[in-house]
């Protein structure tokens, strides 16, 4: 060990007594404190400028350090990507050119002497740049609100493993050669294809995995968010250990006379030993994990932890169908290994036989447009062109007769989806038309919940002509309820629904709720005496009504203590018609769910919008008397100060034009949605009844209204209501409290000048001073 040190003492000596050192920690120091600056002054500028900026400062010290754009940690792993490559190059190739490694060879020094000895000076500079970096992590950690520490450490040491890597593979490269400059050219390139090699063949089956695996810039970016795991720190010590010896063996083989076989033999037994130590670290039975950020931001919330740790007897499959003709280049071959690893790796942490499959078909529907581009042209030709542009071939791909056996592509729309299948059970999992595309754990969580337990079952009656849930009429709920591609489709959170008629048999048992969607005929009484049943035997309900057809629903409201009043809800304005009116949530409505509440509770704080508007178009005034044991809840109140009741019938044409407030017009502040609970036969009993249907109807939901409102949120809430909390579940995390600064930008300029101006000057004059004075003597 003695000997260890004291080659690296002379290497450090002889590193820092030359100019290279000291520029390069010059230039490091600058760019890190160039991109800490423009970090600040992009963050600052957010934070003081409020609203919706404060979203993009929560979670500051993952911001500050491991963000892509910005980050610390990232900057650091770029630079040293060309810097470091500098500082290597000459170790072992600077003994060859000047013939000193002859006297290395003729030493009583042992070969790992020597190459850990160099190595262990170049980790010591690289000490010292982490030290400089940390100069500024100083000011990070006083500037920002409860800065995460445990992120900071965690980060800090995957950045250490990562430059170590890069200066092995610099250690050996410089013993292959010579020439320095070869050494650090062959470097860069031996980085590139490290940091890159992921992205490389693909699309080949018998090499995918080994190139995922090897991908440095993949391992590297998990460490330095702060999720540490064996698997990833093993591969960096296989990179280290492995390419040490290779430079042992290097070394070595320049002192004896061996032939070319026994060499290249070293050579295949440390890669055969990485193999095995990578295979067994890979397996997920043998990872370890640990989540170094504040509440584990990195790891799949509690509550779906606990489903996987139901399905423990026996294995979930996974099969993602991709359809060729739908955003093909996110499913496709080359994307298998990302999709396992960054969509059901945080899963597979927890179940480790989730069996991740890929199906490829290919299916359209006559409509579509290739059809029209192509004419004359079959479904198979047409496939057979897309197929080529994407340099596949078509016998990878199912036929739709093939995929047909297998799943309903026209079901899910011809999109790309997953099947999570267990023990006979099976789901739908799918992908979205929005930016995200990939499901998130809400969705997944969802899909894994129906696997373990009963879906929630809505049910429409139709009888009386009732809204629906999968007519894409404006005026019915497809939207909300069973829109394949939306997110926010309750369809896509674990729900089931359908349609059924009363005129030959009893409302089904088991239903999360009955869900009575603005009838427009009267109910018969046959019809109305079975929900009465329902009601009366503890069932959820559903209702919403229009104010022009209320002596329709009234049987059903009186029997449950509520009533409409005469006429319609008047909300005069200059941008619409006088029968939108624009009800707030009540604290009532906000607490439908934990999540309603944190989206609200952030939308005033990110945008100021303390009254939570929902838009109803044409709604009547709801008045209720609790009774039959009934605890009524008012979840949407009309605004008093700008919205009434009118009594006096009114044109539609008047409605178009502002209208003014007459004598006998009725103001206040009236429940336009209420819930009601009263405990039946050992359980809770859920109703939600609405003075206006229109509300969840597609035109309301994505028309675009002034500022944020809240009709898809509440409408959502209202069907999630009667799962009882199952579904979706609770995948809250606690919020940031990272998100905030303690300086303003007026600071900015005073630590510019400071981290970019007189700290690299005081480390160049350190330097200088050194320099001469080695010089001197």
């Amino acid at each position: 060990m003695k000997r260890i040190k004291y080659i690296a003492k002379n290497e450090l000596y002889s590193l820092f007594f030359s100019p290279i050192a000291w520029v390069l920690m010059i230039l490091f120091f600058i760019l890190i404190s160039t991109r800490y600056i423009d970090g600040l002054a992009w963050l600052l500028e957010m934070y003081q400028t409020g609203g919706p900026g404060l979203e993009g400062t929560q979670f500051l010290t993952s911001t500050f350090t491991s963000d892509g754009m910005s980050g610390l940690y990232s900057g650091v792993q770029g630079n040293m990507y060309l810097f470091l490559p500098l500082i290597t190059m000459g170790l072992i190739s600077r003994e060859m050119s000047s013939g000193t490694i002859k006297l290395l060879y003729s030493s009583p020094l042992r070969i790992r002497e020597v190459v850990l000895g160099k190595y262990l000076a170049v980790l010591s500079f690289i000490l010292c740049l982490l030290v400089l970096m940390g100069v500024i992590l100083v000011p990070v950690c006083a500037e920002i609100f409860h800065p995460d520490y445990g992120q900071l450490a965690a980060s800090l040491l995957g950045l250490f493993m990562v430059l170590a890597s890069y200066t092995a593979i610099g250690l050996f490269i410089s013993s292959l050669t010579a020439y320095q400059i070869v050494a650090a050219i062959s470097t860069f390139a031996i980085l590139g294809f490290l940091l890159r090699v992921g992205s490389l063949w693909q699309d080949i089956d018998v090499i995918r995995n080994i190139t995922f695996y090897m991908n440095l810039g993949g391992k590297s970016a998990t460490l330095m968010h702060g999720l540490l795991n064996l698997r990833d720190i093993a591969y960096f010590g296989i990179i280290i250990g492995g390419f040490l010896l290779f430079t042992m063996i290097r070394i070595r083989s320049g002192m004896e006379y061996i032939s070319r076989w026994k060499k290249a033999g070293r050579y295949l037994v440390v890669i055969v030993v990485a193999f095995v130590v990578a295979y067994i670290t890979h397996k997920p039975a043998v990872n370890v994990y640990f989540d170094a950020t504040r509440n584990e931001m990195l790891t799949i919330t509690p509550p779906t932890q606990a489903m996987l740790t139901k399905l423990n007897d026996g294995e979930l499959e996974v099969t993602l169908y991709g359809n060729l003709f739908t955003d093909y280049n996110s499913v496709s071959r080359v994307a298998q290994n990302s999709i396992a690893e960054n969509l059901w790796g945080p899963y597979i942490r927890f179940k480790h036989d989730i069996n991740v499959k890929f199906v490829y078909y290919y299916d359209l529907d006559t409509s579509n447009f290739r059809f029209k581009k192509n004419p004359g042209k079959s479904l198979e030709e047409i496939a057979k062109k897309e197929a080529d542009s994407y340099r596949e071939s078509l016998d990878d791909f199912l036929t739709p007769a093939e995929a047909g056996r297998q799943i309903n592509a026209k079901a899910e729309e011809y999109r790309s989806f997953f099947v999570l299948r267990y023990k006979g059970r099976s789901t739908i999992l799918r992908t979205f038309a929005d930016q995200r595309f990939w499901p998130s754990e809400n969705e997944i969580s969802a899909a894994i919940n129906r696997l373990i337990g009963v879906p929630p079952r809505i049910s429409f009656i139709t009888d009386e002509i009732e809204r629906g849930p999968f007519s894409p009429r404006n005026r019915d709920y497809r939207h909300l309820a069973s829109q394949v591609p939306l997110r926010h489709s309750l369809v896509n959170q674990g729900y089931d629904f359908d349609t059924i008629s009363l005129r030959d048999k009893e409302i089904p048992t088991g239903l999360a709720a009955l869900m009575i969607a603005d009838p427009r005929t009267p109910f018969s009484p046959g019809n109305l005496e079975k929900i009465n049943r329902y009601i009366d035997g503890g069932g959820n309900l559903f209702i919403t009504c229009e104010p022009d057809r209320k002596e329709i629903t009234k049987p059903l409201l009186d029997k449950l203590g509520l009533s409409l009043r005469d006429g319609m809800l008047i909300q005069s304005s200059d941008e619409f018609s006088s029968d939108v009116i624009f009800p707030y949530l009540t604290g009532s409505g906000k607490k439908l769910s934990p999540q309603l509440d944190r989206e609200t509770d952030d939308d005033i704080l990110y945008r100021g919008d303390t009254l939570l508007r929902v838009v109803m178009p044409g709604a009547g005034a709801l008045t209720y008397e609790e009774k039959n044991g009934f605890r009524i809840y008012p979840l949407l109140r009309s605004d008093k100060k700008l919205s009434w009741n009118r009594v006096a019938p009114i044109s539609n044409d008047s409605l178009q034009m502002k209208v003014a407030r007459r004598p006998d017009d009725e103001p206040g502040s009236y429940a336009t949605a209420v819930r009601m609970t009263r405990k039946i036969n050992g359980t809770e009993q859920r109703i939600i009844v609405t003075s206006d249907a229109d509300f969840m109807s597609k035109p309301q939901l994505v028309e675009g209204y002034p500022n944020k409102r809240y009709n898809t949120g509440f409408g959502f809430w209202c069907f999630s209501y009667f799962s009882y909390g199952q579904f979706p579940s609770n995948t809250l995390r606690p919020k940031s409290i990272d998100n905030g600064f303690s300086i303003t930008v007026d600071n900015i300029a005073i630590q510019e000048t400071i981290f970019c101006w007189i700290i690299p000057v005081l480390i160049g004059i350190i330097g200088s001073v050194i320099l001469i004075r080695r010089k001197r003597k």
